[in-house]
């Protein structure tokens, strides 16, 4: 009785009384055929070379010659060589050949590998049409499915064990286009830009430290919480109730932090009681809204004196003002305009405060304290200043063709109601500016009893041609078109 069974290590094997072989590894010396026998078994098989390889790897056991031609692929069709070798006995011999057989098969599925037309241009580095690819491909005896939107489904044979992954597919292909018919192309070996949208929002925030720094503010770290009852008092709308914070660090950090001003004040606080003139300090850094949604802010605050004692003041440093410390902040984020502004809380003076108008979008607000605070805290005059980081400019600076002709300056004093703002005044003569004019700003303002509910307001405007140097005439045309507008708009005259 011939049987064929797994042994006990796994491996297909032919019994009779006893085993007889390891399909496809060895036989047995009892096994084999010699010419006084008078009954032959003959054994075809074929097992994919990557199974029986892992195999012998796995539990390895005594091989023959047959396991190196087993383990380098074979022929799956066993029956054409089956019926090939019956042809041969028939023919060259007098043997008589039984009809019987025993099969002993594992069921595997034929690899499917996929690909896109883009795919097979991007490893050959030349563009071969569908047509050809698909005849390729079927003449080394692999099943093409009909492509769909250019993707080709590409079933493997059984008998090539060698081809696995796609770059097998493609040597194939490119052995039959030939290598030399391919042209060459140079290699194109560039890094992958590594600026992510975090590092440049890192490169900008480092840079408006740094300018802080070089002009001369300290920084100032703290926690991103506040004590919700003194920020609640100042008028802070802070995180909603039940969003707030389930285990605070301390009761004075029960809340995150609607503003960085609260910090700054309390730590420029400190500075005072250690005796510091000048107080000059920035935090970046995270707020959060109602929703606990977060926003990157920068925030400056100097109090006390505008500079440290030296031999130029004689020791006596003036207060820090208004004018000045617009300018400190202006030398950190560039130029900016003021208009006026009433804030929600009551950290400002209700006189002294303005919003912060950067490229024409509002980005923060800028205010004296309230003199009430001030006391509070123990603090001198105090100007703060809180910006979004969003709405500073960061980016390649653009350079822009200057004018190499001689600049004008005009200067124009007129009288307007006391009541009249900067704005309004601003916004007429935008709309009657020329060309010539490249900017505008004001340098004056007088009052007195003699003009009675009027002020003197002096604006100096820039004259500049990009052609030629402005004639007198059209100086006084650009000023007089100007004039005209403010008087019939505005009402107001030549002082």
């Amino acid at each position: 009785i011939i049987s064929l069974a797994k042994d006990e290590k796994g491996y297909a094997s032919l019994y009779g009384k006893e085993k007889l072989s390891v399909i496809g590894v060895s036989q047995q010396k009892e096994a084999r055929f010699s010419a006084h026998e008078g009954l032959a078994i003959i054994e075809a098989s074929y097992i994919p070379p990557e199974i029986i390889s892992q195999m012998m790897g796995e539990t390895k056991i005594e091989s023959c010659p047959h396991y190196y031609r087993t383990s380098r692929g074979s022929e799956p069709k066993l029956d054409a060589g089956m019926r090939f070798t019956m042809n041969l006995f028939e023919q060259y011999s007098q043997s008589t050949i039984y009809a019987g057989h025993l099969e002993l098969q594992t069921p595997k599925e034929a690899r499917v590998i996929t690909m896109c037309e883009s795919e097979f241009e991007s490893f050959i580095g030349m563009k071969v049409d569908k047509t050809t690819l698909t005849h390729i491909l079927k003449n080394l005896g692999m099943v093409v499915s009909k492509p769909k939107a250019s993707i080709f489904a590409i079933t493997i044979p059984h008998f090539r064990h060698d081809i696995i992954n796609r770059q097998d597919i493609i040597e194939e292909i490119v052995r039959i286009v030939g290598i030399d018919n391919i042209p060459s192309k140079p290699l194109v070996f560039a890094e992958n830009n590594q600026n992510t949208v975090d590092f440049e929002e890192y490169r900008k925030t480092r840079m408006y430290r740094q300018r802080a720094a070089q002009s001369g503010f300290f920084e100032s770290v703290h926690f991103v919480f506040n004590e919700r009852a003194t920020l609640e008092r100042f008028g802070f709308t802070c995180t909603d109730e039940g969003k707030e914070l389930l285990n605070p660090i301390t009761a004075t950090m029960d809340t995150l932090r609607p503003t960085l001003l609260m910090g700054l004040l309390l730590s420029a606080s400190a500075n005072v009681k250690v005796n510091q003139k000048k107080i000059a300090l920035f935090e970046c850094g995270m707020v959060f809204d109602v929703n606990r949604n977060e926003t990157k802010r920068i925030s400056f605050i100097i109090s006390g004196a505008s500079q440290m004692d030296k031999l130029s003041n004689a020791g006596k440093a003036p207060a820090i003002d208004f004018t000045t410390f617009t300018q400190r902040i202006s030398d950190i984020v560039g130029s900016f305009e003021m208009t006026a502004h009433t804030t929600t809380h009551s950290l400002a003076h209700p006189y002294m405060c303005a919003k912060v108008i950067i490229a024409g979008r509002e980005a923060g607000e800028l205010f004296r304290v309230h003199p009430q605070v001030e006391e509070e805290l123990d603090l001198g005059h105090t100007y703060v200043c809180e910006l979004d980081m969003d709405q500073l400019a960061f980016g390649l600076i653009q350079a822009k063709p200057f004018s190499k002709y001689q600049a004008s300056f005009r200067d124009l004093s007129i009288l307007i109601p006391k009541s009249l703002t900067y704005e309004a005044i601003k916004e007429v003569i935008a709309k009657h500016v020329s060309a010539e004019i490249k900017r505008y700003y004001p340098v004056d303002r007088y009052a007195s009893e003699s003009l009675g509910d009027k002020v003197s307001l002096s604006l100096r405007f820039v004259l500049q041609s990009e052609e030629k140097t402005l004639e007198e005439e059209e100086i006084t045309a650009a000023i007089e078109w100007i004039l005209t507008g403010l008087k019939e708009e505005l009402g107001v005259s030549l002082r």
